[in-house]
């Protein structure tokens, strides 16, 4: 199984929880928009390899799952080109992260979202040494809307299928 469709099936999972921020909480280190984004533009400084995934979120309603018009999952692998904050907006519009691949770039506007970091020595047991070989840490994005997106800062830059999806998210 490729490290996209180990990370959207813990997502998937994910979605069944009363409250995912909640429980998240409770485990990992949540972040401030400010501090997020000192992790952002420290990979962007450093030029850091990144592998982001993310797909189109779960809706539970009261007669059961709702139907999508659009149903989606991406993976990325680039680098983060540019973050902004400006803590006088409210908002949406508060913070934007921008990811440039050599397939496209991604931008997101981050304001209203919780967000999360963990580290590989945090992983489950069964993928612990290989996320800890492969990866340095995970900061995953909870927008409003349901979707995350999940940020992986690689050792070094790779395409293989073999690299743990390990967020506890």
């Amino acid at each position: 199984m490729t490290l996209t469709d180990r990370v959207l099936s813990k997502i998937r999972a994910s979605r069944f929880r009363v409250s995912v921020q909640d429980e998240v909480r409770e485990k990992n280190m949540v972040l401030c928009l400010e501090d997020a984004v000192t992790i952002l533009r420290k990979w962007k400084d450093d030029s850091a390899d990144i592998l982001v995934v993310s797909e189109s979120p779960f809706q539970p309603s009261r007669r059961g799952t709702l139907e999508h018009d659009i149903d989606w999952s991406i993976g990325l692998q680039g680098r983060v080109s540019n973050v902004s904050v400006d803590l006088s907006t409210k908002g949406k519009r508060a913070g934007t992260i921008v990811f440039e691949t050599p397939g496209g770039t991604l931008s997101l506007a981050v304001g209203g979202c919780v967000f999360v970091y963990e580290e590989p020595r945090e992983a489950k047991p069964v993928v612990r040494e290989e996320a800890e070989s492969t990866t340095v840490s995970a900061l995953s994005v909870f927008f409003p809307s349901s979707e995350v997106f999940v940020f992986y800062e690689l050792r070094e830059p790779s395409l293989k299928a073999s690299i743990p999806g390990w967020s506890t998210i």
